[in-house]
């Protein structure tokens, strides 16, 4: 056979990208910001002069400005165009990183579960992924000690989730902080992959420590709470402190591995038309009433519980308890309700027994919970009939 990366060769891929909405009523599944986007995009969409086609997108000025403009009025003053690189979207970023960090089976500390496509590359680079099991026990809620106590000096990077995916729980900062502070005694990199971060308090992002933590990098995204996920604009921040062993800050030596054109000139034009527009795609307080109103199905439920979670992310991850093994909720769901969820059972630490939800918009939420209510009525009754 032709000779190619044995790693990848026998890798089998954990990412789901590839669903399709098929025959569903309803889309639940990949983390689509459902509001629309307002009108200013639009009208810059229309807009477009032929130069951002035609020519290279050297200039990171307009959005990098933005952008930075952007954290200021949320009272992050320090920032500057130093702090900012642009990347395909997030995952772009990451993937990067690993190649920044991670060779020869050299070991990266992540959580189960954590968003699929990371792990996946993290293991085609041929570096070992491992993962800090969240506690059943506790929900599958995220414990910072836990995870404290599994570092070690053999990790050559570390990583966590905020707000988690699948489970759409937010972890404090002050945890992130003490994990960031033993990394950084161990000469490691932490990054905190923030894809959902735009739905949490600003206050609790880690872009708040890289001021005093140079190890960490923090990654964002157009694709979520922008609600521009066809446009692949990913970014991240980090510290310009130069190390004396390196003789450079951290984005100098990333730099090296990203593609300079990553981030096409028409996404850069419409990321800066959508923050110059200033009109929010998240109204914070319908979606904690949404999400309330569904936890609050599964509250006495004896068919589904949902994982930890926080009432400010649009998704979480809904379980099935008391089902035969195998049990698939997602084909369930799908086959009887014709709702579309994202299967966990590619997700390590989970199986096909849960499913990833991400809420609908507003006016759907009561079909969403009717498809629920359904479908833990036709489960219990299969139950109680075997």
């Amino acid at each position: 056979m032709p000779r190619m990366n044995d790693y990848i060769v026998n890798y089998q891929p954990k990412d789901y990208s590839c669903l399709s909405a098929g025959a569903a009523e309803l889309d639940c599944s990949l983390g689509v910001n459902p509001n629309d986007l307002p009108q200013e995009v639009f009208d810059a969409l229309k807009n477009i002069k032929q130069d951002i086609i035609k020519h290279y997108p050297h200039d990171n000025n307009e959005p990098g400005n933005k952008i930075i403009s952007w954290y200021k009025r949320q009272g992050i003053g320090w920032l500057t165009a130093d702090n900012l690189i642009f990347g395909c979207g997030s995952l772009d970023i990451l993937f990067n990183i690993n190649l920044l960090c991670l060779t020869r089976n050299q070991p990266v500390l992540g959580h189960m579960p954590q968003f699929t496509a990371y792990v996946d590359n993290a293991n085609c680079t041929g570096s070992s992924y491992r993962g800090y099991a969240l506690p059943l026990s506790a929900h599958y809620r995220f414990n910072g000690d836990q995870y404290l106590s599994q570092m070690k000096p053999e990790h050559r990077l570390f990583i966590l989730e905020n707000p988690n995916n699948p489970t759409g729980q937010v972890i404090d900062l002050k945890g992130i902080q003490k994990i960031a502070e033993k990394a950084n005694s161990m000469d490691a990199i932490l990054i905190v992959d923030e894809a959902y971060g735009d739905y949490m308090e600003i206050k609790n992002s880690a872009i708040n420590l890289i001021p005093r933590q140079p190890n960490v990098i923090v990654t964002r995204t157009f694709s979520k709470g922008f609600g521009m996920a066809g446009m692949r604009m990913g970014y991240a921040f980090a510290s310009t402190h130069v190390f004396d062993d390196i003789g450079s800050d951290i984005f100098t030596q990333l730099r090296k591995l990203v593609n300079t054109f990553s981030c096409n000139g028409i996404a850069r034009h419409l990321a800066a038309a959508m923050l110059d527009s200033g009109k929010p795609m998240i109204d914070t307080e319908q979606l904690q009433a949404d999400k309330q109103s569904v936890l609050g199905l599964l509250h006495h439920s004896t068919v589904f519980k949902a994982a930890e979670t926080s009432l400010r992310t649009p998704i979480l991850t809904l379980i099935c308890i008391n089902q035969a093994s195998g049990f698939d909720l997602q084909k369930s769901l799908l086959d009887h309700e014709k709702l579309l969820t994202v299967s966990c059972k590619t997700y390590d630490g989970f199986d096909a027994n849960a499913v990833r939800i991400m809420l609908p918009r507003h006016e759907q939420t009561g079909m969403l919970i009717a498809k629920l209510r359904r479908a833990q009525d036709r489960l219990k009754q299969s139950s109680n009939g075997a």
